[in-house]
């Protein structure tokens, strides 16, 4: 079922580049506000540390005992809170608290060093100090007036204030880098598809006129020139098919209209003229020109199945010598050829039966077509190859030029040809076999007539060269 529009793929890509930058942004945001409030907390740490260890070294080298509060000076952001042990009088403050009440209570805390944790009073007595003191520590402390408590709090814009801003600036950045990231990508992947687009454009506009036309190809070896050389490739195999085709199909009607012109005029002429007609020679026009049109529809559709790829191919054991025992029973029972089989050996190999007996028939039927007396069989082995040669005593072909016979609708005498019978497309079936199991095929050098040797792998797997002619 349809969904709806898509996005374009520029779109697209956008969204998840930016997606992915908010992913890296927002787990590089909570790294750095952790690390960023573990380092103000160890910072807050030490600075208590070191105001309270200077407070012990005040009381511990201060002469005579106070009953009065005593003002410390104030170090940076810590003040100090100095209380009896019960936590019930204050005995020395830094000078930002040195008129507020007792701010802390001590409580047991197994997880601190010294066993001592802190618990901020909360009262309106100290509601107006309470808000501004945070990362409270405790320890015991000696002075004058006997052992007590020292307390250090950060005083003023403590580590959370400090967090919450860092996060508010996050907040407020990351938005805004993430909008101008996503401007900055989607500019650049239209820079970089506007080549994937020209190409597009241009494909459209030669599929639609000419396929002669190509796309041009900036040079390098990115993906876009990669691509467009792949294109141009393909336009290639395009254009080749579509010639091809018209060949095909101009050769096809041209071998077609020449049958049914001879039976047309034939049965016309009759028509016309039914009590002077020779209708035996009528029939026997009607049964030859009807053959050959049966022949040549068969090889139009073979052809056409191969060409598309559906014509599977069966494989197993094959014996060539008996096939060409058959075609020489067959030669001698339809023709006065003579048929020598003194070389056939026994050869067998892996491939598809019906392929491998149309294969034999149409180099025979090729043969026979041109022999004036005689037609000699040969099969045997050489190395991982099945050798099948068939030759006749006619007027030969020329070797060297024998290549373009293996073509479609070519002929070696194309008038002799089609009274034989033939239809230009028996050896191009033949080619088409031999290369389908992994052989080829080729005319070679006689002293007189012609020979034609096919090539067969015995395992019958693909991968030889094409054939090297036909005629």
């Amino acid at each position: 079922m349809a969904t709806g529009r898509q996005f374009s793929i520029r779109a697209r890509l956008t969204f998840i580049f930016v997606l992915a930058i908010a992913l890296i942004l927002t787990f590089t945001g909570i790294a750095l506000v952790n690390l960023v409030h573990h380092s103000l907390e160890t910072d807050a740490r030490n600075e208590i540390q070191g105001e309270m260890q200077r407070t012990q070294q005040f009381f511990a080298n201060q002469k005579r005992s106070s009953t009065k509060p005593v003002v410390l000076a104030m170090h940076g952001d810590v003040v100090i809170q100095v209380t009896n042990l019960r936590g019930t009088k204050v005995w020395a403050a830094s000078s930002a608290i040195a008129d507020a009440p007792l701010l802390a209570h001590q409580i047991p805390s197994p997880a601190a060093n010294n066993g001592l944790g802190v618990t901020i009073v909360r009262s309106n007595a100290t509601s107006s100090f309470s808000p501004d003191i945070s990362s409270a520590q405790v320890g015991t402390i000696f002075t004058k007036r006997g052992p007590g408590l020292v307390f250090g709090f950060v005083y003023g814009q403590g580590i959370s204030h400090n967090v919450r801003v860092l996060l508010a600036s996050l907040l407020i950045s990351f938005p805004l880098l993430l909008l101008m990231s996503g401007g900055l990508i989607y500019f650049g992947m239209g820079l970089a598809l506007a080549p994937v687009e020209s190409i597009r454009r241009r494909v459209d506009a030669i599929a639609a006129s000419d396929l002669t036309q190509r796309v041009p190809q900036t040079g390098g070896d990115d993906e876009i020139a990669r691509m467009a050389k792949t294109v141009n490739e393909m336009l290639d195999r395009l254009e080749a098919a579509s010639q091809f085709e018209q060949e095909f199909v101009s050769n096809a009607s041209h071998e077609l209209r020449s049958p049914l012109t001879t039976l047309l005029v034939t049965t016309e002429r009759a028509h016309h003229d039914p009590e002077r007609a020779d209708w035996r020679e009528v029939g026997e026009v009607v049964l030859r020109e009807g053959r050959r049109l049966e022949t040549l529809i068969d090889d139009l559709a073979w052809l056409a199945r191969h060409d598309e790829h559906r014509a599977d191919i069966q494989s197993s054991d094959v014996d060539l010598d008996d096939l060409l025992y058959e075609e020489s029973q067959r030669v001698r029972l339809l023709s006065t050829l003579g048929v020598d089989t003194t070389m056939i050996q026994p050869t067998r190999v892996k491939g598809d039966p019906a392929m491998m007996k149309r294969m034999i028939r149409n180099v025979v039927d090729n043969a026979t077509r041109y022999a004036s007396n005689e037609l000699r069989f040969d099969s045997h082995y050489e190395g991982e190859e099945a050798v099948v040669t068939v030759a006749d005593d006619g007027e030969g072909v020329d070797v060297t030029q024998s290549a373009r016979l293996f073509d479609r609708f070519v002929r070696a005498d194309r008038a002799r040809s089609r009274h034989s019978g033939g239809t230009g497309l028996g050896l191009a079936i033949v080619s088409e076999i031999v290369l389908r199991h992994g052989g080829s095929v080729r005319f070679v050098s006689v002293e007189s007539g012609s020979k034609i040797e096919l090539r067969v792998r015995r395992d019958g797997r693909a991968g030889g060269s094409k054939a090297a002619g036909a005629r």
